[in-house]
């Protein structure tokens, strides 16, 4: 596989800088082209069908209902497939920037989530990238693409069961381009089709790896996704590249009734905060991911600073369990959540 095709950091800071938006700087090290490491997150002309801060809304649209009586220091840690992890916070998929922020790219998110024992996704990435993130000691997932040949997808879905990842992914969402057709074959991957309840089913039973479908914004996919046997699904939009979409905590409760037990539920997208992950967890997720907000300490201190993240993002997280009595991980209870009606 040749070497991945990322988007160029451009040499001037953008018209619309703002260090919000914008990650890098002067003080930045220099990637082996000359530029500064950085990143400009995706973004629309115009923020009407942004459906990042369409998200950002629907979070904020929620209220916190805080119980102090009977109860004490919530437990954070998480039971995913027979292991135990210390929070369910994990580690979203950052690959396709990962090599334009750290000298050391993607290495530095792994050691980062393998010392706060979380789970870390990567996007679609090479076999040799793979076995160099499993080599860290980290529960890696990687994200595989729908590639049109079922047979490349297979010998992705053995090579990452053969080389000791935690679980495989596929984002469904990308198999149809912005404009309607297909997406054409890349120097990284084949052409990319949707794929049928009965091509999951058939991922699925070829592995055994808890198989994640990633991308599910509506009951109909999730309940297809329950059909065909896959082990969890992932909540979003692709951090905003599908305009006007509804945000994953707005379907949330609906995919949590349809499906139940089924199988596990993780959100993604926007999560800047541990009060944002509890109200995800107590709508009914089982973990959420968090991406964007790991740039900034990732560029600054690297696995360190990833790590040191994740730990404030967990101790927001108790504390905000510990003040709702949700004593644990397995007792969330979404009535401690309130819609703004004003």
């Amino acid at each position: 596989m040749q070497e991945k095709h990322r988007p160029p950091m451009p040499e001037q800071k953008p018209a619309d800088y703002s260090e919000d938006r914008y990650f890098g700087g002067p003080d930045s090290p220099r990637r082996a082209d000359g530029l500064q490491f950085g990143y400009v997150p995706y973004s629309l002309i115009s923020e009407h069908n942004d459906s990042n801060k369409i998200t950002r809304e629907c979070y904020d649209s929620y209220m916190i209902e805080y119980r102090y009586l009977n109860s004490w220091e919530a437990d954070t840690h998480i039971t995913l497939w027979n292991k135990t992890f210390d929070t369910p916070i994990m580690v979203g998929g950052l690959s396709a920037i990962a090599p334009l922020l750290h000298p050391n790219g993607m290495v530095e998110l792994a050691k980062g989530a393998a010392a706060m024992n979380t789970p870390a996704l990567f996007g679609y990435i090479s076999n040799a990238e793979v076995d160099e993130l499993v080599a860290t000691g980290a529960d890696v997932i990687r994200i595989v693409k729908m590639q049109r040949d079922n047979e490349a997808v297979l010998a992705d879905i053995r090579h990452d069961e053969e080389c000791g990842c935690f679980a495989v992914a596929m984002d469904i969402d990308h198999g149809i381009a912005p404009d309607g057709t297909l997406y054409h074959p890349t120097p990284d991957y084949g052409q990319l089709c949707p794929k049928t309840t009965e091509e999951m089913a058939m991922f699925v039973q070829s592995t055994r790896l808890p198989f994640i479908a990633k991308g599910v914004l509506s009951v109909q996919d999730a309940k297809a996704c329950a059909e065909a046997g896959v082990a969890a699904i992932l909540l979003s939009h692709h951090k905003g590249e599908i305009v006007d979409a509804v945000p994953p905590l707005y379907v949330l409760p609906e995919i949590k009734a349809a499906v139940g037990d089924k199988m596990k539920i993780f959100v993604d997208c926007g999560i800047t905060s541990g009060i944002d992950a509890y109200k995800a967890l107590a709508l009914g997720a089982d973990a959420v991911c968090v991406a964007r907000n790991l740039v900034k300490p990732y560029m600054k201190e690297g696995a360190p600073g990833v790590e040191n993240r994740l730990r404030e993002l967990n101790a927001e997280l108790r504390g905000i369990m510990s003040r709702t009595c949700t004593l644990d991980t397995a007792h969330f209870d979404p009535t401690t959540l309130r819609k703004k009606n004003w």
